[in-house]
């Protein structure tokens, strides 16, 4: 199915992208296109009008790679989901990027799909948010002036992922007493979108848990944070019980507002295995 007209718009700096970004009207950024593309062809097949001017940042060499440099990870927006893929990470909880990236859709889908597409298209059901929550990492944002604005992941999704302000890269720190576990349910068989992901990211002294952060997507908000059992977690020790006892102390409507009771069991089941993991690698 052909697109509407449109113009396509090729910078080849992100200063110049940024510039694109604030001054076209009715316009999309175009990353890898796996979504954007699809929804273009979706909108017109509807009828509806779609953006008539397309910001591709193919060309912007700087805006593509993954860099780890001192105690920082760096992953620029134009990464495509399989180069962070077969990227080497340092040892330790940030490898949970690698199991990320594997679980997400198909392998011709990761060739093509972007990291920066997969933080800020928007869609709540995408599962990079609730990773980059639980790790604590700063997205930043690059505007027409050339100024830097860095902004938390966890406050990135609380402004409903938006930005007026072109996204370059996310930085994450690594921390050598943390440990990290993820657990996504795909939507059906037959669409690999998932239907919910939670990721939990902990630092453990002993056998005690502190600094816990937990990222939760439920698929019909953006991704968000579940206070309740990280407070929970961070009174807590690693123990073989850990995980059941955990599931007493959760911000339920996060899992269970809008949710099927097969949705809210796999939550559960996702949360338990995903602590019981935790709980026994750190022994």
């Amino acid at each position: 199915m052909l697109l509407n007209p449109l113009t396509l718009h090729l910078p080849k700096t992100s200063l110049e992208a940024a510039r694109l970004f604030k001054e076209l009207e009715d316009s999309k950024v175009l990353a890898g296109g796996t979504f954007l593309l699809n929804s273009m062809k979706l909108l017109k097949h509807k009828g509806t009008k779609t953006a008539r001017n397309i910001l591709s940042l193919a060309r912007v060499d700087e805006l593509k790679g993954v860099v780890f440099q001192g105690d920082t990870l760096t992953i620029k927006a134009m990464t495509r989901i399989n180069d962070l893929l077969e990227s080497p990470l340092p040892d330790g909880h940030l490898k949970i990027l690698h199991t990320v990236c594997r679980n997400i859709s198909t392998n011709p889908i990761r060739n093509m799909a972007t990291v920066g597409g997969n933080l800020t298209c928007r869609y709540t059901w995408t599962e990079m948010g609730a990773v980059m929550i639980a790790l604590d990492a700063q997205m930043h944002f690059l505007g027409p002036d050339g100024k830097e604005e860095i902004i938390a992941a966890e406050d990135f999704y609380k402004n409903a992922a938006r930005s007026e302000k072109l996204f370059t890269h996310v930085a994450i720190k690594t921390q050598a007493t943390a440990h990290s576990a993820y657990r996504r349910v795909r939507k059906t068989l037959h669409v690999d979108v998932p239907m919910l992901a939670v990721c939990i990211k902990t630092e453990i002294k002993g056998k005690h848990w502190y600094n816990t952060r937990i990222g939760i997507n439920n698929g019909t908000a953006f991704a968000q944070r579940d206070p309740v059992l990280e407070g929970f977690l961070n009174k807590s020790s690693s123990s073989g019980g850990l995980g059941k006892e955990a599931l007493g102390h959760l911000s339920v409507p996060i899992y269970d507002t809008r949710s099927s009771e097969y949705k809210q069991h796999m939550f559960r089941i996702s949360l338990k295995s995903a602590i019981d993991q935790i709980s026994t690698t750190s022994s």
